[in-house]
């Protein structure tokens, strides 16, 4: 018997929805509308994990949907943002841009395991292995949205000449962050089991210090905060473990 969608659940959708929203106005050209949508589903995302410990933890039809929602959200629809803004230059060059769809295909693939790869990893439960699917997408659409801030436009012209360098380093950076997220790098998953100080030291001090970094920076932060992010085991080891 066919049952109501749980609250979590329908967060989920909502993240889905921005994913698939970030896709068709990316190929419109919109790639501000585009890159903010998956800000949005990663918001959606957030509020489904609250809502799944809030009454009483998760369904299997819920884990599910959760990474078809995040393969949509935070593997297809950054790397197509990439890929729109960067295509650009290419037809303009009259290149055979093969490396750099190269690149934007490995950040999907990537994703595609990385998701599998956590929904059968039982070492994860409290932390992550690897770069979460999440933390690279926004890392992708935020270089998208400051380099499209940095030009002025998103009709083309000569002030995407700024961007022009973007299309090169796309396959480079996507063999790195790819390789992050299929690494068995430990990280926090920055999920808060209580509200104390003691045991959340590492999530409050990137709260902390992004929020800092956003208001000097602006979108330009969300790199810096992702290479924090993938610190935190290090400087994260001054503070004593909780038992």
């Amino acid at each position: 018997m066919a049952r109501l969608p749980r609250l979590p659940d329908l967060l989920t959708t909502a993240n889905l929805a921005c994913g698939v929203s970030s896709i068709l106005f990316a190929s419109q050209g919109q790639l501000t509308t585009a890159c903010w949508l998956v800000f949005a589903g990663a918001f959606f995302d957030v509020l489904d994990g609250l809502a799944a410990r809030a009454l009483g933890g998760g369904t299997p039809l819920g884990a599910q949907l959760d990474s078809l929602a995040d393969m949509v959200t935070f593997g297809v629809a950054p790397a197509f943002a990439v890929f729109k803004a960067g295509h650009y230059f290419l037809a303009q060059e009259g290149t055979q841009p093969w490396a750099f769809i190269l690149g934007c295909i490995a950040l999907v693939i990537a994703s595609a395991w990385r998701l599998a790869k956590f929904n059968i990893d039982t070492r994860q439960t409290s932390g992550f292995l690897g770069l979460p699917t999440p933390a690279n997408g926004l890392f992708w659409v935020s270089v998208v949205l400051a380099h499209v801030a940095l030009a002025g436009s998103e009709q083309g012209g000569a002030s995407w000449f700024s961007f022009g360098w973007f299309p090169g380093a796309v396959p480079i950076i996507a063999l790195v962050t790819s390789s992050l997220m299929l690494s068995e790098l430990p990280l926090p998953s920055l999920k808060f089991k209580h509200f104390k100080w003691k045991g959340n030291e590492v999530i409050f001090l990137l709260i902390g210090i992004g929020s800092v970094l956003v208001i000097l920076y602006g979108i330009r932060a969300v790199p810096m905060i992702l290479l924090l992010y993938l610190l935190s085991p290090l400087w994260g080891k001054v503070f004593p473990k909780t038992t």
